[in-house]
């Protein structure tokens, strides 16, 4: 792993959204971390890993560092955690990160998490963090990644349930080199609800992969799955969301949607739903869609005085909005609509 080099406080400053609570890690060492009543937040390495694949395998042979949250029981926490990896290097860089965050009965948090390289050297970033909800528990988990031109980010995400427990994962894709997230939600109890919101808007040569696994074990449980996705340029995209329903598990909603614009002729989507269904007393859904912008729509804009190019960007960010409507945290909320504005050259004002 090649030497880190400082950063500066200013460098700092503009890699954060100013929110009260903050872990940062600066080139793999954790340097901040908040006191928060009924909250535990240290250091992690796990010492007996598992892994699922390559990359969870590379992580459990290579991770020295991370963070583990522990919230007690009855707490729930109203201002969210944001949790800053930033890395600098005279070299490329390998870094590989293992985290942990334990809800217990009845408690609530929200944190928004993300990777940020301040050099123009290959930046390979592997993290892989596990999430366990106990009984009645809350988690609002936000992936921030407007990644630069240099890094290549793997995250895995690993969430498992019990009883009338409510997951929400927001994904915020907004720019990388290369960026895959696996996300798989086990749910161990019955009366649990997963959600997934994904926003992906890449331009250039970017390239983004979602993967998405709900695993419906028990009766009486629920996931949605809203993932919409914008390429320009000659980016590519993949999502692949696989809905696994259990013989046990009965009265079961699941549903899926994947909706995609190709604004360039040179960009790409590979979209793959997937329901395996052992139940009969259930709702699942899913859909794909794959195509440009409505005709329709941008005569009508037209119509009103607005030139093409202004309304397709006015159109392409109603599209894309749709999936961080749910966005419940001000700073992320900005900050996102910002990121989704540059990329789309578009001045709402």
């Amino acid at each position: 792993e090649a030497k880190g080099e400082e950063i500066s406080q200013d460098e700092l400053e503009k890699s954060t959204l100013k929110t009260k609570n903050q872990i940062i890690f600066l080139n793999g060492e954790m340097v901040k971390k908040p006191e928060i009543d009924g909250v535990l937040i240290t250091s992690y390495t796990d010492k007996n890993p598992s892994f699922e694949d390559a990359f969870t395998a590379l992580n459990a042979a290579y991770a020295n560092n991370g963070y583990r949250i522990h919230v007690e029981k009855n707490v729930h926490l109203k201002d969210s955690i944001e949790v800053i990896f930033l890395s600098k290097n005279t070299t490329n860089n390998f870094i590989q990160y293992r985290n942990r965050i334990d809800l217990n009965e009845n408690s609530s948090i929200k944190i928004i998490e993300h990777f940020k390289c301040l050099d123009k050297n290959l930046c390979f970033t592997n993290s892989l963090t596990s999430i366990n909800l106990e009984k009645s528990s809350n988690i609002e988990f936000n992936k921030l990644q407007n990644h630069n031109d240099f890094q290549i980010v793997v995250d895995n995400t690993i969430i498992n349930q019990d009883e009338k427990s409510y997951s929400t994962i927001n994904t915020l894709l907004l720019g990388g080199k290369f960026t895959r997230n696996n996300l798989s939600f086990y749910q161990n109890g019955e009366f649990c609800e997963s959600n997934m919101n994904g926003v992906v808007i890449l331009n250039n040569n970017e390239f983004g992969d979602n993967h998405t696994y709900v695993d419906h074990k028990n009766a009486n449980c629920e996931s949605n799955e809203l993932y919409k996705g914008v390429y320009l340029d000659k980016s590519k995209g993949v999502f692949n969301g696989k809905i696994m329903v259990r013989p046990d598990a009965q009265k079961i909603n699941a549903f899926q949607a994947n909706n995609n614009l190709l604004l360039s002729e040179n960009s790409s989507i590979n979209s793959k739903p997937q329901l395996e269904i052992y139940a009969d007393d259930v709702k699942c859904s899913h859909g794909c869609t794959i195509g440009q912008l409505d005709d329709d729509a941008l005569f009508y804009m037209r119509t009103r005085g607005i030139n093409k190019e202004d309304a397709k960007t006015i159109l392409t960010f109603a599209f894309a909005s749709e999936a961080i409507e749910k966005l419940t945290i001000d700073e992320l909320a900005d900050i996102t609509k910002k990121e989704m504005e540059k990329k789309l050259n578009l001045s709402l004002n």
